[in-house]
């Protein structure tokens, strides 16, 4: 997208700031819908989650690694544990090897070219299905490390009040929206937008955009512009301005987060030496090295038996839920459309297991979205540590799930040239529950898996953004 068609949609913007009403996110007043869906706008706290500047500087389309082979789909099942009644039985003898994790996604060696001045750049290669560089305009040859490197975002319905640099005073109706793209050969695209009331118009906007080259040194994170234009619109009409290309300054300092709905990890950029401070978050970071693998707890009881066989068979939380979004024998997957019911499912056989989440919009802050697919298999251990009241239809235990393999798709979206599919085979870990079960005698058949009892693991976030209870579909 050129410099020029950037403008043509700072109107747009400008308006959408101004209404918060933006695709993707609700109104200022409006709070996040049921996490189960990802289908709402911002959280209480943050506005309009989906209101901002979503004009990108040009260049080349990361491409996204083509997948690597999944393991699963065809692990043969094993006889069952025993009854969940039978919490001193022996372990269910396994009739197959669990698949294993396919390898990391394979990417194209074609490194992207510098991005012109006005937006142009070559095609973005990528490596083990992260992002590749030169998705960004501006003309490179810059000096940035790995971890800024991305898109970096942030929107609020409500700045309070402040006097931008070109001196109009905002008052605590107005809104901002920007965005900070840095590529890793430094070239860097940046957008302001701020809208709301005025000491001088009841209705302003201003929308400042330049592309060039990114320095740090220190906590200095310095601008150097190739372009720089800003567009007002007021009470007067609109006009846009061709700025000087003076360097801006910014002290920054990053601080590690995770993700309002899911739990990936991430980082704040904190910023510093304009009209106010920003806390632009980073859109996709990749998987860590480090995933956190919580020790086995004091307090849970590891079972000596997989899945009883009560549990066989495929469990979702919803008559909507999809759960057929991802295929664990090809690894073939698509992002279901939000209807309102959570896109997540669990399966038991023998004493193996397979479970899979699809997330939508999981990011809070700005235009670009996010959504993810989580997938792990592996073995199951169970052990019953209550019959409440003595009926044998009411069951409390804990469970222990051990991942053999484990996989994250990532899909970057509304985010022009950064759109991208990455995928990753991630490190398997072992997570701990407890669980309730109520059996078919006392309807109806549910299974909750409770995920605040125990710490989680890394990818276990992904699975409980919300307490979900499952209830038997095959």
């Amino acid at each position: 997208m050129s410099f020029e068609q950037r403008l043509v949609r700072s109107i747009v913007l400008g308006a959408c700031l101004a209404l918060a009403a933006c695709s993707g996110g609700g109104s200022a007043g409006d709070s996040a819908e049921s996490s189960q869906d990802g289908s709402g706008g911002s959280d209480a706290s943050g506005g309009s989650g989906g209101t901002g500047a979503d004009g990108t500087g040009g260049s080349g389309e990361a491409g996204a690694g083509d997948p690597g082979g999944t393991g699963g789909g065809d692990t043969d099942a094993g006889a069952s544990g025993g009854s969940a009644a039978d919490s001193g039985g022996s372990a269910a003898d396994s009739g197959g090897s669990t698949g294993t994790g396919g390898s990391d996604a394979s990417a194209s060696s074609d490194a992207g070219g510098a991005g012109g001045t006005s937006g142009g750049s070559g095609g973005a290669g990528t490596s083990n299905g992260t992002s590749g560089s030169g998705g960004v305009a501006g003309s490179g040859s810059g000096s940035v490390p790995e971890e800024l490197v991305g898109v970096w975002q942030e929107t609020r319905a409500s700045a309070g009040e402040y006097t931008n640099e070109f001196g109009e005073s905002f008052d605590i109706t107005s809104g901002f929206s920007v965005q900070l793209k840095i590529a890793s050969n430094g070239a860097y695209y940046f957008a302001h937008l701020a809208s709301g009331a005025a000491a001088s118009c009841d209705s302003v906007s201003y929308f400042d955009q330049s592309v060039g080259v990114a320095e740090l040194e220190g906590d200095t994170l310095t601008l150097f512009p190739d372009e720089r234009r800003l567009d007002v619109t007021d009470c007067e009409g609109s006009e846009s301005e061709v700025l000087a290309n003076d360097a801006i300054p910014l002290s920054i300092s990053l601080e590690d987060s995770e993700h309002y709905y899911g739990g990936l990890r991430t980082h704040i950029m904190h910023v510093d030496g304009g009209p106010h401070p920003l806390d632009l978050t980073l859109l996709h970071r990749p998987p860590p090295d480090d995933p956190v693998q919580p020790d086995q707890p004091s307090d849970f009881v590891l079972g000596a038996t997989g899945p009883f066989a009560d549990f066989q068979g495929l469990w979702v939380p919803d008559t909507g839920t999809d759960s057929d979004f991802f295929d664990p024998s090809t690894g073939e997957f698509y992002f279901p459309e939000l209807n309102g019911s959570p896109h997540q499912w669990i399966r038991f056989y023998g004493d193996a297991y397979e479970t899979a989440v699809a997330l939508q919009n999981y990011n809070a802050e700005g235009a670009c979205k996010g959504d993810l697919i989580y997938y792990e298999q592996g073995l199951g251990l169970f052990q019953v540590t209550e019959d409440v009241g003595g009926q044998g239809t009411h069951f409390v235990g804990h469970g222990r799930l051990a991942a053999t393999a484990a996989r994250l798709i990532v899909n970057v979206r509304e985010c022009d040239e950064n759109d991208g599919v990455y995928e990753y085979a991630v490190e398997p870990l072992m997570s701990y529950y407890r669980f309730i079960y109520f059996t078919p005698d006392s309807p109806p058949e549910s299974l909750f898996l409770d995920c605040g009892t125990f710490p989680q693991s890394e990818w276990q976030s992904t699975l409980c953004t919300t307490d979900i209870t499952y209830h038997r579909r095959e």
